[in-house]
């Protein structure tokens, strides 16, 4: 099957990416990145630093430690993803399969970009652009995302921040279809839900959501692949509420709860998952 992803280029998603060709290798894949989710201007101070950790750190540093074979030290691997080890994007690349950036998708250039690789399916996930009926309608079996939260309830950014400001008990994610240029408010393929592990960060949460989300793309693309057709459910709107990145305020609470929203030992951990070549 000829499936285009469509991601950010940050840690989570290269993550995910590399979960999902782990386990699909024999489809034609190509992917596109987009550079950031959301608006980055005039976030607080511990959001500016996550995003350095997330995307910066990875994509400026690490990778390209990686990618030149220079040593990367050998830590203790995380529990959630145990026994797995990761490609950065240039790794992935040199496999064969085509990554590109992508600036603007829904732009005269961009769905060319995406209309030459016939796709059959379109595969979401943390994609920082809005996608737009042409894009919507191209490939013949949709357009699904994966979101890292609980739908409708976690609707927007940072779903799993949202849900541990507020002592929830659980988390996960939702596979949904992508049928208009409404947010996160398509039919619900699947879910999958983990208990929130309040002894680590909200990174680490958030990370350790991705090898059942991924399992839930998996297993519609071989539902799809023998021609049966998802069945899906209608989101009641109405619940729940759209989340945005959080303000000062927010995060002072969250940090007076005594949760973090990264921990530089755990950051350790992930570095590890990758290997030289």
């Amino acid at each position: 099957m000829r499936i285009t992803i469509l991601a950010n280029r940050d840690l989570a998603s290269n993550m995910a990416i590399n979960l999902l060709l782990q386990q699909m290798p024999e489809h034609d894949f190509v992917i596109f990145l987009s550079a950031k989710v959301g608006k980055s201007e005039n976030l607080p101070e511990p959001l500016k630093t996550l995003g350095f950790i997330e995307q910066t750190l990875f994509n400026q540093i690490v990778f390209p430690l990686i990618d030149t074979h220079q040593e990367v030290a050998n830590f203790a691997n995380p529990p959630a993803l145990s026994g797995l080890h990761f490609k950065s994007f240039q790794q992935i690349a040199a496999q064969g399969i085509a990554v590109k950036d992508i600036q603007n998708i829904n732009s005269s250039c961009g769905y060319q970009d995406i209309v030459k690789q016939e796709p059959e399916l379109i595969i979401s996930i943390r994609f920082g652009q809005i996608l737009q009926e042409p894009i919507i309608r191209m490939p013949k079996l949709g357009v699904i995302n994966l979101h890292s939260g609980e739908l409708p309830n976690f609707r927007g950014v940072m779903a799993t921040f949202w849900a541990m400001l507020n002592n929830q008990k659980k988390i996960g994610t939702t596979l949904h279809f992508i049928d208009s240029s409404k947010i996160d408010a398509g039919k619900v393929i699947a879910n999958s839900q983990q208990d929130v592990d309040y002894q680590h960060s909200y990174l680490y949460n958030v990370l350790s959501l991705y090898p059942q989300g991924v399992d839930t793309i998996v297993c519609a693309v071989n539902q799809l692949i023998r021609g049966e057709a998802l069945k899906t459910r209608s989101m009641d709107l109405s619940r729940g509420q759209y989340f945005s990145f959080p303000d000062e305020i927010t995060l002072n609470q969250f940090t007076r709860q005594g949760k973090r929203l990264y921990d530089y030992d755990e950051i350790t951990e992930w570095v590890a998952k990758y290997r030289l070549p």
